[in-house]
């Protein structure tokens, strides 16, 4: 006789890492991360990968914004934006801070020049009425393919915003009370909740600063691209963790409708 499927009728608190998740993080090293991420809305990975590779990704990234300041919709241009969305560590930062079954939200770049402006103090949580949810929506991971200091336009953030559960006022944001710049490496990820206040400092370095933005949410939020026109063949390409990420693995996903077949397993994700 079969047994029935496993039905979660509790949540993970926030912060909370999952018996399943929990040995993934210790084998890749992320304890410290998952605890900076919980408690303080922002945490680094350095050296997340060989500088052959972050110079193959930066140079990749200058080539797809051909001059611009930046650009979005990134995910089908070359494997290696792929790569660095599946990598590892960001896999498992993602569904602790935002949940197994996850969604990918959106992948840009950004190349800042000397003098280019300063984006305003936010939080991430853009379309998330105040105050906000207990379990963090939104985690964005910042790729660095240049060192990032406060002189060559790193981001910054106002260190215990995360706790305010709001959007920063006019106040807030003209004042920058508080404010420290993350300082990095090239070939650095830093990574921030949908809580936490930044911004970014002006660059006054020669030379550009090159960055990819890779933003994952929680299950229950819309992404901001939709890549549905080229997803079977990202999915074909690169696996099942791109399929989870695309939406493939909700039992919302289907051409006839509500896969019910998938229900319990979207809704037990839900809770993770």
């Amino acid at each position: 006789m079969t047994e029935p499927p496993v039905r979660y009728t509790d949540s993970l608190a926030p912060g909370q890492i999952s018996n399943e998740l929990q040995p993934v993080i210790s084998a890749l090293g992320l304890e410290d991360n998952c605890r900076e991420l919980a408690e303080e809305g922002w945490t680094v990975i350095e050296n997340i990968a060989a500088s052959e590779f972050n110079q193959r990704f930066r140079d990749k990234l200058l080539e797809l914004c051909d001059g611009y300041p930046g650009r979005q919709m990134l995910l089908a241009e070359d494997p290696l934006i792929a790569e660095a969305v599946l990598d590892p560590r960001l896999v498992a930062l993602a569904e602790f801070s935002v949940g197994r079954g996850f969604l990918l939200s959106q992948v840009a770049a950004s190349v800042r020049s000397k003098g280019a402006p300063v984006i305003g103090l936010h939080a991430d949580n853009n379309w998330l009425p105040a105050p906000f949810p207990a379990h963090n929506m939104l985690l964005t991971a910042c790729w660095t393919c240049d060192d990032y200091s406060e002189s060559g336009g790193s981001t910054l953030i106002i260190p215990g915003s995360n706790k305010q559960k709001r959007h920063p006022n006019d106040e807030e944001i003209e004042a920058l009370d508080g404010a420290i710049a993350i300082e990095c490496p090239a070939g650095s990820v830093v990574l921030w909740d949908g809580n936490i206040w930044h911004s970014n400092y002006p660059r006054n370095l020669e030379a550009e600063r090159v960055v990819c933005h890779i933003t994952y949410t929680r299950l229950a939020m819309r992404p901001v691209e939709d890549y549905a026109a080229v997803a079977n063949e990202l999915i074909e390409t690169h696996g099942g963790v791109m399929a989870q990420m695309l939406g493939r693995d909700d039992f919302l996903f289907s051409a006839k409708g509500a896969d019910y077949r998938k229900l319990n397993q979207t809704f037990n994700n839900a809770k993770r």
